[in-house]
């Protein structure tokens, strides 16, 4: 199974299809929980460099 990094909280998640996720400039970011895609959806240059 995929993993990928939760870059709001940094915690390891495995990607299924009910994994939330946000696409951004190109790239698809999973997240823990919906809280942490919402928070990277207000602010994603806090959250990648």
């Amino acid at each position: 199974m995929a993993t990928a990094v939760d870059v709001v909280c940094h915690m390891n998640v495995e990607v299924q299809e009910e994994t939330p996720h946000v696409d951004y400039q190109g790239e698809r970011y999973y997240f823990c929980c919906a809280a942490c895609a919402k928070a990277f959806e207000q602010n994603p240059s806090q959250y990648i460099p």
